[in-house]
């Protein structure tokens, strides 16, 4: 795989994704909300005395889990359904590049067209956090956006490889609205019906924890929050028992990690195999 052509392939993609409204829509309203929680966290700190970054953190956390797993799913699920169906891609694949060159270079440019949707929102927040209110911990913040740049990366992979398994537009996005809300909201209801119907050890809930991403960076986010254990409910006071804070972060770092591997190397594995035409 060659350097210079996966750059050229995620420089067209980065400049794609930022010609789509849907993407320039969704970046403009994550924008908004990361300004609108920013205002509301600081009218509580000047009600209350808090400090301004340590009450924005926590409500962007909230922002991130809810939308950044919904942009980057249904990003990832158009990048290479909507040019099978048209028939681009064919036409881009008569170019002297190999797949997988194709793939992860729309991966990549994906991953940057996301990141800078995401950093400007949390940087705009930041900066109005700053000057209006200043005080309180900047690291959980930048913490924060470290962390929902890996959960977008995570996030993207498993939307490229839905994109590939269903080969249409239409297909594509029902299948990244339906993982969303598997991965946002299900999962979480399942988890806690399933430990009281089966009356699931705090372990048994741990280990369904490591099955979510979305999970994952909630309690990764939440031990940047505060070092308070009884906050990360049974399977988050669970690792850390058994773990200590750093080993459980480095656990669901690794985890997450293993997310975005684990699902690029199934979707590539099913794009070098697919029927292009």
């Amino acid at each position: 795989m060659r350097l210079r052509e996966t750059s050229l392939i995620a420089a067209r993609e980065i400049r794609e994704a930022l010609r789509s409204r849907w993407f320039a829509a969704a970046a403009a309203s994550f924008l908004v909300l990361a300004l609108a929680l920013s205002w509301l966290g600081l009218a509580g700190a000047q009600r209350s005395g808090l400090a301004g970054f340590d009450r924005t953190t926590a409500a962007l956390l909230n922002l991130a889990l809810l939308f950044v797993p919904l942009i980057a799913l249904s990003l990832g699920g158009l990048g290479i359904a909507g040019e099978l169906e048209d028939g681009s891609l064919a036409v881009l694949l008569a170019n002297p590049v190999t797949r997988a060159e194709v793939f992860f270079g729309k991966y990549l440019g994906m991953i940057g067209a996301v990141g800078a949707a995401v950093v400007a929102g949390f940087g705009t927040a930041g900066v109005v956090v700053g000057l209006l209110a200043g005080g309180g911990e900047v690291r959980p913040f930048l913490l924060l956006i470290v962390l929902t740049l890996l959960l977008a990366a995570a996030m993207l992979a498993l939307g490229t490889l839905i994109s590939v398994a269903t080969r249409s537009r239409a297909r594509a996005v029902g299948a990244a609205f339906a993982a969303w809300l598997a991965l946002v909201y299900l999962c979480d209801l399942g988890a806690i019906g399933l430990a009281i119907a089966r009356a699931l050890s705090p372990g048994q809930v741990f280990a369904l924890s490591l099955v979510n991403p979305v999970e994952q960076a909630r309690v990764l986010g939440t031990l940047a929050l505060t070092s308070r254990p009884e906050v990360l409910g049974p399977a988050g006071l669970f690792g850390a028992d058994h773990f200590g804070p750093l080993g459980l972060q480095l656990l669901l770092f690794g985890a997450l990690v293993f997310w975005s591997l684990a699902s690029l190397a199934a979707g590539f594995s099913l794009f070098r195999r697919a029927v292009v035409s």
